[in-house]
């Protein structure tokens, strides 16, 4: 401590202890004098200095006051402010809105934004917001609002109601035997549970108890990938209300299982990176967290990246055949699983025909108004014992060479539409080739 401050602080204490002697003062008990004076003492800077963590505590704002406090400008007694202004150029400016403040930081723009008028034609300031991610409650708002519908909403009956068409068809599908969880043993089931016991973060789950559920599998599969050549989901004129999503693991096909022209046409749809090598035609997707993650995000991750695979799929479909959408069938599969409980939940994501006019429209079908569906399909705790450890697998596994089956089928009838345009193609320029040579043999 500096000697200057050592001497104003004797100084003051002069001056107190000379006024609690003053007879017009009723000085203070003697125990409670003690504790006040307790109460303001506090420890050298160098102490708070060399701290490698500070705590929150009433010593701590005394000296973070001490060291932030401004010394008050010297302002003459006379002096009242009103001397640096003109009546006159006030009131004009007054007419005039007064000065501009779009510079000061947080104020709001009074520009106009940028709305498509034809999709949003009641959008004012107040709708438009920065993106937001999952881990924001207004995320699950936005989604909603927008015709992206969680599981069990409005109410459980009638989301129940309107579960896909082949959801039956789906169940079945992923209760099939497997050689490979048929084979489990309880040795395995111990290795999964002391996985389990380990994986406190995301990236230990992943690397862990997801290959271990996974198993071996030649499926085109990426994981922890940003999505960042899609169209945005949901968007205010040029504007994206929601961030682009980091997905921890996605399945799609090769590039090369889907004919050039399809991908170009649809790639702000089906292709999800910008290293267009990478998986395309994404329609399973798996959220997982670690023991401290956080059950509605998983949830909301999963919710937002079905979405964008459904939409891709009916984009798809609509360029093969736009008479088939309306089957209500669902095409994509969303999954999520929690460490801690080791819960995998497996989610179907669909589109139907929607009468809300807020609701957004497909590019594929820009007089029609869909809405997305989240329907749960499975759940399962695979630490409860050895069958649902091996339910689990069998589960997931099913998942995904399902959602396999349904890509290569609609790569496959893109493919062949493409064959038989150029065939159309071919065709048409044979018969003008032919009718010109026809001409040219009369002349």
């Amino acid at each position: 401590m500096s000697s200057k401050l050592t001497a104003l602080l004797t100084h003051r204490k002069r001056e107190l202890d000379a006024t609690e002697e003053t007879p017009e003062v009723t000085a203070l008990p003697t125990a409670k004098r003690q504790k006040l004076k307790h109460h303001q003492q506090n420890f050298p800077p160098s102490f708070w200095d060399n701290l490698s963590r500070l705590w929150l505590t009433p010593r701590s704002l005394r000296e973070f006051d001490r060291r932030t406090v401004w010394p008050n400008s010297p302002v003459h007694a006379d002096f009242t402010g009103a001397e640096q202004f003109d009546p006159i150029k006030l009131v004009q400016s007054a007419k005039e809105g007064g000065p501009n403040l779009e510079d000061l930081r947080a104020y709001p723009s009074t520009k106009k934004p940028d709305v498509d008028r034809e999709e949003a034609p009641n959008q004012t300031m107040s709708d438009i917001a920065a993106a937001t991610s999952a881990y924001d409650p207004t995320f699950h708002q936005n989604m909603i609002d927008h015709g992206c519908l969680p599981r069990l909403y409005p109410s459980a009956s009638q989301s129940v109601a309107q579960r896909p068409q082949n959801f039956d068809a789906i169940f079945a599908r992923l209760e099939t035997p497997r050689a490979s969880s048929s084979a489990l043993t309880m040795e395995n089931f111990h290795h999964f549970l002391d996985q389990n016991t380990q994986a406190v973060t995301e990236n230990k789950t992943m690397s862990s108890e997801i290959q271990t559920i996974a198993g071996v599998s030649t499926i085109p599969s990426l994981q922890d990938v940003l999505f960042n050549h899609l169209e945005p989901l949901i968007k205010v004129g040029k504007d994206a209300l929601l961030s682009q999503p980091k997905v921890d693991l996605y399945d799609g096909n090769n590039p090369s299982d889907l004919a050039t022209s399809v991908r170009n046409s649809l790639g702000d749809y089906i292709v999800p990176c910008e290293a267009t090598d990478r998986p395309c035609l994404p329609n399973f997707f798996l959220e997982a967290k670690g023991k401290s993650g956080d059950s509605m995000v998983v949830m909301r991750q999963a919710w937002y990246a079905g979405c964008l695979g459904a939409r891709g799929v009916h984009e798809l479909r609509a360029w093969i055949d736009p008479e088939t959408l309306e089957d209500k069938n669902a095409y994509t599969i969303a999954c999520t699983y929690e460490a801690g409980t080791a819960t995998l939940i497996i989610y179907t994501i669909h589109l139907r025909r929607s009468s809300n006019s807020h609701y957004r429209r497909i590019s594929s079908m820009p007089t029609r108004r869909y809405e997305y569906r989240m329907s749960l399909m499975h759940s399962v705790s695979m630490i409860d014992n050895l069958a649902s450890f091996s339910r689990g697998i069998r589960l997931y596994q099913n998942a995904r060479e399902w959602a396999k089956e349904q890509r290569d089928q609609l790569c496959a009838a893109a493919n062949r539409k493409v064959m038989s345009l150029k065939a159309v193609s071919a065709s048409k320029l044979q018969g003008s080739e032919d009718e010109l040579g026809m001409d040219g043999a009369r002349g």
